[in-house]
């Protein structure tokens, strides 16, 4: 049986093949570009195929011709190019989210999990989010993840996909080439251990909700595993470092390995109109009560590891 990740060459879906991998699953990458790490590290065990989750033929038939048994639905782009392109944004995550479980439906996959974002909650006044908070997204990648949500659970109610979510903070990891307002974390990180001034354009007081990439990829990995029986909230917040540091927290992280690293802070307008709406935790108790889950990097661990794996370049 064949899992299909799409968005599989990029950061989260690179790990997750990876972590698939080892579990000897059949892994199919579809991506609009190819990851050459993952294939150099694992040759022929995972195949890899260009494919955009916007063209519904194409999905329909990576997973006809694969026997897809399972799905996890990371393709999509974040919140600086959708606001550049939102006609993008709807094409890809909306419309590529529904030919995602419409090919579920005709080709009878059992298990779809989609990767929603903290994001989806928008304006509110909660510092603190869980699965009750309401959402109210202002922008158009918050819009269509609350969209990929709902749809998910339409299809799980209609037609009995096993359909699972969770919902990310900000995802740190070494290698990141998207665009998006939390990315200053890993960039900071990775231009310290390259020797380069960076330059963030967030004030050093931020506070953005991270995630470490392999913390990701297990909360994944676990709720795939989770019986169906365990499954109550269907879409989870999945916690993050606690207690979540300043963007000047992690930057003093980051000089106890670099003390001359040249981290500078200038906030730009545009983010900080974004980041007025991002609350500060999400919770994860519902995914802690139901399947296990508790994050295990802390701050100082997800520097000296993302440091480690920048070197030994598995990025």
């Amino acid at each position: 049986m064949a899992v299909l990740i799409t968005g599989g060459a990029g950061l989260t879906g690179a790990g997750l093949a990876r972590a698939l991998l080892d579990r000897d699953e059949k892994v199919i990458s579809f991506d609009v570009s190819t990851n050459e790490d993952l294939a150099k590290e694992n040759g022929k065990n995972v195949l890899q195929i260009r494919g955009d989750v916007s063209n519904w033929p194409e999905v329909l038939n990576v997973v006809k011709e694969h026997k897809v048994q399972t799905i996890f639905h990371l393709a999509a782009i974040l919140t600086v190019p959708s606001e550049a392109n939102p006609w993008a944004c709807v094409k890809i995550n909306a419309l590529g989210t529904f030919h995602v479980l419409e090919a579920a439906r005709l080709f009878g996959v059992r298990k779809v999990l989609f990767a929603s974002s903290i994001g989806s909650y928008g304006v509110t006044a909660d510092t603190v989010v869980t699965e009750e908070t309401i959402q109210r997204p202002t922008n158009i990648y918050g819009v269509t993840k609350v969209f990929g949500e709902l749809l998910g659970l339409y299809y799980f109610k209609r037609f009995g996909i096993d359909f699972r979510g969770v919902r990310f903070p900000q995802v740190v990891g070494p290698g990141v080439i998207s665009e998006g307002i939390g990315q200053y974390n890993p960039k900071l990180i990775e231009a310290a251990v390259q020797g380069e001034p960076f330059e963030a354009w967030v004030p050093e007081d931020t506070i953005m909700p991270m995630i470490y990439i392999k913390d990701a990829v297990k909360s994944l990995v676990m709720l795939y595993d989770a019986p169906e029986e365990r499954i109550q909230t269907r879409i989870y917040g999945v916690g993050q470092i606690t207690p979540a540091p300043t963007a000047r927290e992690l930057a003093d992280e980051v000089r106890k390995r670099y003390p001359d690293a040249k981290i500078t802070f200038r906030p730009h307008p545009d983010a900080m109109v974004i980041l007025k709406n991002i609350p500060r935790y999400i919770k994860g108790d519902r995914a802690e009560e139901e399947w296990g889950w508790k994050p295990s990097y802390s701050l100082q661990e997800m520097v000296n590891d993302f440091i480690e794996e920048l070197k030994n370049k598995r990025v």
